[in-house]
């Protein structure tokens, strides 16, 4: 028979569709290079973490419920299988027991008074949002790399300063044991360089496992766990010295481009449309159907096809549609409070960020200086030294050390600081106007 062969395709059509499966693998991770420097550490920022791929997840959903929402007022066609079997009554022109069908019908919605449109404006607008928290997540990933790459840098200045110290002080306690063997000094002398020489033991070990810390997190910041980097090139960092705008130029920035204002913004008028859908959700729909069948059996009841318009006004919904008005409502509210929330609170962040980059532009004056002063006292140091004069040599070299790790603190923290106002602000701080 036709018609059962027919319903037997068709059902292996949607088994076939059904057991598709695509196997994606991972691509992979390759490992980093010796030196790591920081422009390939942020050439990293735009890789595939897991966190990055929730919020890829996040983006298809939406684009998922934009084409869910066209799909209301969509043109829709399917085919409808029927296979049966009866037992015909005894005035039926046709005594047999195969009544089988087969049926296309297509339908669409011509009108549905604004639930639809309603519906995929939402979906662009949450669509908008998706897209803009991942671009947001990536400018985040970017500080966090530097961040991780800055620790590993000020660890390793922080062991080598503590690596010399360890040699000075061990230099005194051997020089306090010679001199103890002499009768100059006492055994209570000798304690005191020797604790002074285990404190200062135990800060090493210390700043040693402070590297491998700060290198497996820069290694997780760049999606390569466990692939730690042995040696991390110190950047040459720009912008170090550049001035700032009047405060009130990068908040009204600020209000206009940040991510996260931007988010709310498109969040509320996703609220806005929903309860726009909600209101339409008790106005009538008016849609248009069309049918056309193949039947085994022929009766004078079975249509070869059908057409018409069909309109439906509700009348009663039992609550429904007052309480999806009501939810969508207090959502509305709840994201316009959110939002003009986080417009006090980014205000607030930018003046402590514009504040905390003002007070670092001295405090860099103030390391620079400092470390001038350490180098011209170690030069003193190394030529009293030379001369057999009692000098601190070693000391001014710890000095020297601790100086040079303070002033890269500062220039981390500096080039840090114009990376999270950049942020905040949402634009390239080099289109808002300098001051002198």
């Amino acid at each position: 028979m036709l018609i059962p062969q027919a319903i037997s395709a068709v059902m292996l059509y949607v088994l076939l569709i059904c057991s598709s499966f695509a196997a994606e693998q991972a691509p992979a991770v390759e490992s980093l290079p010796e030196p790591l420097t920081l422009e390939y550490a942020l050439s990293l920022a735009d890789e595939m973490t897991p966190d990055m791929q929730q919020r890829q997840a996040d983006m298809m959903a939406a684009q998922a419920g934009v084409k869910d929402a066209e799909s209301l007022t969509g043109f829709n066609a399917y085919i409808e299988a029927r296979s049966r079997w009866i037992e015909s009554a005894t005035q039926a022109s046709d005594q047999g027991s195969e009544d089988h069908r087969l049926g296309l019908i297509a339908n669409k919605m011509l009108y549905d008074f604004g639930r639809s449109s309603a519906a995929e404006n939402a979906a662009q607008l949450q669509l908008s949002a998706r897209q803009l928290e991942f671009s947001d997540a990536r400018k985040q990933r970017r500080i966090l790399i530097m961040r991780r790459f800055f620790d590993v840098l000020l660890a390793d200045l922080q062991f080598y300063r503590y690596n010399e110290e360890m040699a000075v002080v061990f230099l005194a306690l051997d020089r306090a044991k010679d001199r103890r063997e002499l009768g100059q000094l006492s055994d209570l002398d000798v304690l005191e360089k020797d604790v002074e020489y285990q404190r200062i033991r135990y800060l090493r070990y210390k700043s040693v496992n402070e590297q491998r810390r700060t290198r497996a997190r820069l290694a997780k910041a760049l999606n390569r766990p466990g692939k730690l980097p042995s040696t991390v090139a110190m950047p040459e960092l720009k912008n170090i010295k550049r001035k700032l705008s009047e405060v009130e130029a990068y908040q009204k920035s600020a209000l206009d481009n940040n991510a996260a204002v931007r988010i709310l913004r498109l969040q509320v008028a996703v609220a806005e449309q929903s309860v726009e859908q909600a209101r339409s959700s008790n106005k009538p729909r008016l849609k248009a159907q069309l049918e056309a069948y193949s039947y085994e059996r022929d009766l004078s009841s079975n249509d070869k096809w059908r057409a018409g318009v069909t309109l439906e006004v509700p009348l009663w919904t039992g609550g429904s549609s007052d309480a999806r008005r009501a939810k969508a409502q207090a959502d509305l509210y709840r994201n316009r409070a959110r939002l003009r929330e986080i417009e006090i609170n980014i205000g607030q962040l930018v003046l402590e960020s514009w504040l905390q980059l003002d007070a670092l532009r001295l405090r860099l004056q103030e390391m620079e200086t400092m470390a001038d002063y350490r180098e011209l006292y170690l030069d003193r140091s190394r030529a009293l030294y030379e001369m057999e004069v009692k000098a601190d040599l070693g000391d001014a070299m710890v000095k020297v050390s601790e100086a040079e790790r303070n002033l890269r603190k500062i220039q981390f923290d500096i080039s840090l600081g114009w990376e999270r106002l950049e942020a905040l602000v949402g634009q390239n701080l080099n289109l808002i106007k300098q001051t002198n």
